[in-house]
């Protein structure tokens, strides 16, 4: 049985208000070219705050589009913790997870997106998520070790003990 959900979609001529909205109508786009390395540090620049990376990354819109559910394989595979200050972070990892942002979001979009959410016909996206609610609890393809799920800032992260210390 084909269980039926009504969808729609708005048509907006106007621009929003919403400052996340204009925020990204300002800012590059992390698959763009023009989003380099001199850009993502203008990032870590501009917040003046010892912030975790979870809220550099994923809030305020610093980085369009990037949110919770896609940071936590960027962490990942950048061995960063996201409970992590950003006064922590040498360049060497300034520049993993630079190099992580690109190529995990590349790879989210060749592949039609996380197999963590649906497109508008109901498909799954083809990119297997490494961290995700598909995986707590289960080995940590790296090391074997356990994938923890915590509440963090009105949200979920999920990391690998081992492989994203804190």
């Amino acid at each position: 049985m084909v269980q039926r959900r009504p969808c729609g979609i708005w048509a907006y001529q106007d621009e929003f208000s919403n400052s996340y909205y204009q925020g990204s109508l300002h800012s590059i786009s992390p698959l763009s070219a023009d989003f380099d390395e001199s850009f993502f540090e203008r990032i870590f620049q501009s917040v003046t705050k010892d912030i975790s990376m979870k809220a550099l990354l994923a809030t305020e819109q610093r980085i369009p589009g990037l949110g919770n559910g896609v940071l936590q394989d960027i962490l990942f595979n950048s061995g960063i913790h996201p409970k992590r200050k950003k006064s922590t972070l040498s360049d060497f990892e300034k520049a993993e997870l630079f190099h992580s942002l690109k190529t995990t979001l590349n790879r989210m979009t060749e592949k039609g997106g996380r197999d963590t959410e649906k497109d508008l016909f109901g498909q799954n996206g083809r990119y297997k998520t490494t961290l995700s609610k598909n995986t707590v609890n289960q080995p940590c393809p790296n090391c074997g070790a356990t994938i923890v799920k915590e509440a963090y800032m009105g949200g979920a992260v999920y990391y690998c003990p081992v492989c994203q210390k804190l």
